[in-house]
């Protein structure tokens, strides 16, 4: 195992904080766990640099400027932007020696942190600018004052639902579309409904095109904007999820469901949904049966 390196300069305020959590087995293999968290008002040689810590780092700029670098790119960092970064690479970040930093962060992990990292990748900056109505910066204060408090049984399980909800608006911060609930065009909604009530027909790309009178590249660009999904991978989701109400539901064999879905090769249906299921139809039939 490549061996953890960390130089830095506390050189912060008095009255800044910094806390250290031991998470229990049961946070480690459950929840997402604080392992540190604290806000800083740093003074003029304050720098941490580090690489090879198995943890991610959240941090928020409350005021002045700090600068990062990480992945060979540096970032200048201001108020209402946050930097989420995985601490096993290499990183450095400092404050502006005249403009003082003034910051709050977290330290953490959990089982599927590197999933949500992931999605939050495709942003393509580890640096966000979070807009004046985000609660990003209350949720975290909120997380410190957890932290602060003498733990009882409800500490780890409120910091897991404070990191979800952490979490969660720093990718809606990555997707303006999503978190201010703008406007979905009505091709878009028209789209999902033709999906959802002919999903048991042969649908291809260039049919959708022509029915609504957009361009593929178009069409694909915008759908995937404001559902997730391609038009492809949202009418195979619509065919398995009907599937799986009739493995569960009725006696209809994998192949007579296969064709009700609208797919004629059993293979490639078995093949579908082992993929979005981690386990066969007939294992679905077994586990609901049983």
């Amino acid at each position: 195992m490549t061996k953890f390196r960390e130089r830095a300069s506390y050189d912060w305020t008095e009255d800044s904080l910094r806390i250290l959590a031991t998470p229990s087995s049961i946070a480690r293999s459950t929840f997402f766990y604080v392992q540190e968290i604290g806000s800083f008002r740093t003074r003029p040689t304050y720098f941490t640099e580090r690489e090879h810590l198995p943890s991610y780092l959240i941090v928020f700029t409350r005021s002045g400027k700090g600068y990062l670098k990480y992945e060979n790119k540096s970032y200048l960092l201001l108020p209402n932007q946050l930097f989420f970064i995985d601490c096993m690479k290499y990183h450095y970040y400092e404050t502006d020696k005249d403009d003082l930093w003034e910051l709050i962060w977290v330290h953490f992990d959990g089982p599927a942190t590197q999933g949500y990292y992931q999605f939050f990748q495709k942003h393509g900056s580890p640096v966000v600018t979070v807009n004046g109505n985000s609660s990003i910066d209350k949720i975290m204060n909120d997380l410190l004052e957890v932290q602060r408090k003498a733990h009882d049984i409800m500490t780890e399980p409120t910091s897991s639902k404070l990191l979800t909800d952490l979490l969660t608006d720093l990718l809606f911060a990555v997707n303006p579309t999503v978190s201010t609930n703008a406007f979905v065009p009505d091709f878009i909604s028209n789209i999902v409904r033709d999906l959802e009530k002919r999903f048991n027909e042969p649908i291809s790309l260039d049919q959708l095109s022509a029915d609504f009178a957009i361009s593929k590249y178009h069409l694909v660009r915008e759908f995937k904007k404001y559902t997730g999904y391609t038009p492809n991978e949202y009418l195979i989701n619509c065919r398995v999820s009907h599937a799986k109400k009739l493995l569960k539901y009725s006696d209809h064999s994998v192949s007579e469901i296969s064709y009700s879905v609208g797919i004629d090769n059993v293979s490639h249906f078995i093949n579908l949904f082992k993929k979005r299921e981690q386990m066969t139809p007939l294992s679905f039939r077994k586990q609901w049966k049983n």
